[in-house]
């Protein structure tokens, strides 16, 4: 490999990257997520979220009332 050719591939390596003709980048294969969401992982997320959320204050009140109990406050 002649020196010229050498430089010139190890310049590709340090060079951005491009996208050459006829080529498709694996990010643009699909249509974007947001397009059509997926109505299942959403209902999960926002009723895991809720319980998880209910589920806190429940035990924040039980520790309130607990704690007032414990020292006499109530």
């Amino acid at each position: 490999m002649a020196p010229s050719a050498l430089l010139r591939s190890f310049s590709r390596l340090l060079a951005p990257g491009r996208l050459r003709n006829g080529t498709r980048s694996k990010f643009y294969i699909q249509e974007p997520p947001n397009s059509k969401p997926n109505w299942l992982k959403v209902g999960l997320t926002l009723g895991t979220a809720t319980f998880l959320w209910a589920y806190l204050i429940k035990q924040h009140n039980e520790d309130v009332l607990e704690y007032k109990r414990r020292n006499g406050l109530e």
